[in-house]
């Protein structure tokens, strides 16, 4: 018996340093056990690992990709700054690029559905609302060998018609850098800093080069701000939101 004391010890010592261990090496994608829930984000070890404690949180989007030429750019850019984003991907432009799409969501970042086509769903009928989304999800299927999980209706539009076709949450954004009007960097740089707010969702687009060059600028510039980039599906659940089909969502303000 009085051997059984100190081999207890050293089990307990034993296993606490192998959880230490398989943490350091990232062996697993799991929230580390004693940092609070609402601290650590959960996200793929190898890429983000990384504190949010006492960080204002925001969400990068980028919708009406991918571009065969400016998507790689960003992706580039993204992991070398390990910084998570949200892809919202038109079906087609999946269709022609799956290697990207693959990428994206290899590399750690959220990929959701903007529709086949980008038509204006609220000016189409039931049947041609159906056709269009199902046909996207297919091809999500085909590519990503998955179900789409959330999904951003082009130009915002929708109603309960389309939303309840959808079926999966609507995700919309809070800060619009209108990049796809001004097709400048530095405008868009400032416009994406000077609207941010902690639980913000920006809109961008990785279709045009200028808004993937004002990219480091913003989050360099995020950051000594205090801010920390987390996918919307992350933000959602850090801020304590379960999300719900058909319903949608701007923000998530603490």
């Amino acid at each position: 018996m009085k051997f059984a004391l100190p081999i207890l010890v050293a089990g307990l010592v034993i296993l606490n340093l192998e959880g230490v261990f398989r943490r350091e090496i990232g062996e697993s994608e799991e929230i580390i056990p004693e940092t609070p829930f609402s601290r650590q984000a959960k996200v793929p070890d190898r890429i983000f690992r990384r504190s949010i404690d006492g960080k204002k949180l925001v969400a990068l989007t980028f919708d009406d990709g991918p571009g065969a030429e400016t998507t790689p750019r960003l992706l580039d850019i993204l992991k070398e700054k390990s910084v998570p984003a949200t892809f919202f991907e038109l079906g087609y432009k999946m269709r022609n690029n799956p290697e990207i799409s693959k990428r994206a969501e290899e590399e750690g970042h959220e990929v959701g559905s903007h529709t086949m086509w980008h038509q204006n769903l609220v000016r189409v009928s039931g049947a041609g609302i159906t056709d269009d989304i199902n046909e996207a999800k297919q091809v999500f299927r085909e590519t990503l060998g998955r179900e789409v999980g959330i999904m951003r209706l082009p130009y915002g539009n929708s109603n309960a018609l389309v939303a309840g076709i959808a079926g999966v949450p609507l995700l919309y954004w809070s800060v619009d850098t209108r990049d796809w009007d001004v097709l400048n960097a530095e405008i868009v740089e400032n416009n994406a800093i000077g609207a941010a707010f902690d639980g913000a969702i920006i809109l961008m687009h990785d279709i045009y080069g200028s808004t993937v060059d004002a990219v480091p600028g913003i989050i360099d510039r995020l950051r000594q701000e205090g801010y920390e980039f987390v996918t919307i599906t992350e933000l959602a659940t850090l801020r304590g939101v379960t999300l719900q089909n058909g319903e949608t969502y701007f923000s998530f303000k603490p």
